[in-house]
């Protein structure tokens, strides 16, 4: 689990990330992030990606590579959306994915 200070969770914190940031995309994920002084993350898995079991799955592995990949990032303020192909997925393909879009962004220092 991400610690409180990590993790993006106000509507308005989200409406603001999806309104000024940037967008880098790979066939499951999708990366939208604003330079900030600290690293805040928020996950998005709509209705469309499974029911809430596969939902969750989805989301618990993006926490649990996020986490990972924590102490490496820069200060940012990002969301991981997951596209519904994500849900077949298995977690290394999604580690691979999802540090891709970091390094893409330009956000591990």
């Amino acid at each position: 689990m991400l610690a409180k200070v990590n993790r993006l969770n106000k509507h308005g914190s989200f409406a603001y990330v999806y309104r000024n940031g940037k967008r880098v995309a790979s066939s499951d994920l999708v990366l939208i992030f604003t330079p900030a002084k600290s690293v805040r993350v928020g996950f998005s898995v709509s209705n469309k990606v499974g029911k809430a079991v596969v939902r969750n799955k989805v989301r618990r592995r993006l926490r649990a590579i996020t986490q990972l990949a924590l102490p490496k990032l820069a200060g940012c303020q990002a969301i991981v959306a997951a596209n519904p192909s994500a849900a077949g997925k298995d977690y290394s393909s999604l580690d691979e994915q999802l540090n891709g879009l970091f390094s893409r962004a330009g956000l591990i220092a």
